[in-house]
């Protein structure tokens, strides 16, 4: 669905990065924007995790890599599988400022269906036996329910897919990624890319291209939906990046 790209929204993060770029406290700017425009829920969750300052989407740019072969890989777990879940489910995902893949993340912790999170299970593992990679280790957030199941079956799924690497329950995988400095890192989650000390894979969207077709499209462009067919346009992928434009102090 797409119909949160609308006139107020476009107008609505044109002040947002405005604000940001003047330090304004996101939350505060957030709401303040929101309420202007007023903003759904949807919409303002997609801004807040959708656009960062200038300052901070150059620093975060300056760490992706597009490159896995030969190096070791840490991964957040959740963060990827849930967003590789989110769109197989139809469910809101976008491009960022800085050049991430999200979803909207009103849900997260929530698994409504586990045959579309083993589904997503799939699809990472398939792009990462592809990939070159040394080594592997997914880290789940152990206070997540049902981390012990989806621990031991993961487990199952990468020793049978041939992937050198382990499963790590932890009790926050941002505390475990953070301390990385040996390898690449794999999330979207803003906080742990500004506080990384090594290069970021944006592994939920090298795997779904892998395995989908997905156009990336300007958010003012044309809004088009397609069913989840394997090597088919999938569900629209937006991306904010063009329409944030720096206002004219006047």
């Amino acid at each position: 669905m797409t119909d949160w790209i609308n006139e107020s929204f476009q107008d609505a993060s044109k002040d947002y990065f405005f604000l940001l770029n003047k330090e304004y406290p996101e939350t505060t700017t957030l709401k303040l924007v929101g309420d202007r425009y007023r903003l759904t829920g949807l919409q303002r969750n997609i801004l807040f995790r959708g656009i960062t300052s200038r300052e901070k989407t150059a620093s975060r740019k300056a760490k992706i890599s597009g490159d896995l072969k030969n190096k070791k890989l840490y991964v957040d777990g959740y963060n990827v599988l849930f967003t590789i879940m989110n769109y197989l489910l139809g469910k809101t995902i976008f491009i960022g400022s800085d050049g991430m893949l999200r979803d909207a993340g009103a849900a997260y912790g929530t698994i409504e269906d586990e045959t579309f999170f083993y589904k997503a299970v799939d699809v990472l593992f398939d792009f990462i036996k592809k990939s070159g990679v040394q080594a592997v280790v997914i880290y789940l957030d152990g206070p997540m329910p049902g981390s012990a199941s989806h621990s031991k079956e993961l487990e199952k799924k990468m020793t049978g897919a041939g992937i050198a690497g382990k499963i790590v329950r932890a009790k926050t995988a941002d505390g475990e990624l953070i301390k990385i400095n040996d390898g690449i890192i794999a999330t979207s989650d803003s906080g742990i890319i500004d506080a990384a000390g090594c290069k970021v894979f944006d592994l939920a969207r090298n795997a779904l291209e892998a395995n989908y077709r997905i156009n990336a499209h300007e958010l003012m462009g044309p809004a088009k939906h397609a069913k989840h067919t394997k090597r088919k346009t999938g569900p629209q992928i937006t991306r904010i990046t063009r329409i944030i434009e720096t206002k004219e102090t006047t």
